[in-house]
């Protein structure tokens, strides 16, 4: 007596190769978001000694009186703190309510840095008097800090506390790119900040880039300690 076959349709095993695909892709962001809020709380550690840019709310900052762009200090201060910062450390704190994100930056935007947090294009200026300061971030994995960022609409509020100052920048507009054109946040005359992350999300075809006027400059009343 003949043995007799069973067939399985291609459709079947085609839609089983999906599913394991699916999976495969849904555990993969799950644990990289969770290696992201791990590395994020670990960052919030380090920035407790910083004085009050540590707080969990960023309204809580007090800040001193003065002129709306307040530099004095700044090269011994902010600069000198930046310079002397390692690649991965604590660059500082950005908040955009538009976003619902409330992110510890690191100094760096390789493989290694972007995996903990936002990062500090290296390339760009450091936030001050003049020239762009730059943050990158991810869209899907790690935390996707920025995954959100084609939400920011024009006059929307971005704040960038550093150990010693509050940097108040509102967005002018945004634009999309070709990974190649980085000239879009080489420096200027005008202080600004650019946010750059993959677009569309899922594809690193092009840029999608959010630029934002420096609006207001205020030392921190409670700076680092020590």
């Amino acid at each position: 007596m003949a043995e007799r076959r069973t067939t399985i349709p291609v459709s079947a095993v085609a839609g089983n190769v999906f599913l394991g695909i699916a999976i495969g892709l849904l555990g993969y962001y799950a644990l990289t978001s969770g290696l992201a809020w791990l590395e994020q709380r670990q960052l919030r550690g380090e920035l407790e000694p910083l004085g009050a840019v540590a707080r969990a709310q960023s309204s809580e900052i007090a800040v001193e009186s003065g002129p709306r762009l307040d530099f004095e200090g700044w090269e011994g201060e902010d600069r000198a703190y930046w310079e002397a910062l390692p690649d991965g450390g604590v660059f500082g704190r950005i908040v955009i309510e538009r976003m619902e994100l409330d992110a510890v930056v690191v100094k760096g935007v390789g493989t290694e840095e972007l995996k903990r947090g936002p990062g500090w294009i290296d390339w760009t200026q450091v936030p001050g008097p003049e020239g762009t300061f730059g943050v990158a971030g991810h869209r899907t994995t790690y935390g996707a800090p920025f995954r959100d960022l084609d939400r920011l609409v024009e006059g929307d509020v971005i704040t960038f506390l550093s150990p010693y100052r509050r940097y108040v920048y509102i967005v002018s507009g945004t634009e999309i790119v070709t990974p190649d054109r980085g000239d879009v946040l080489f420096p200027g005359d005008e202080p600004m900040l650019g946010l750059s992350a993959c677009h569309p999300p899922y594809s690193a075809a092009y840029r999608y880039i959010v630029h934002a006027r420096l609006a207001e400059v205020r030392r921190i009343s409670d700076g680092p300690e020590g």
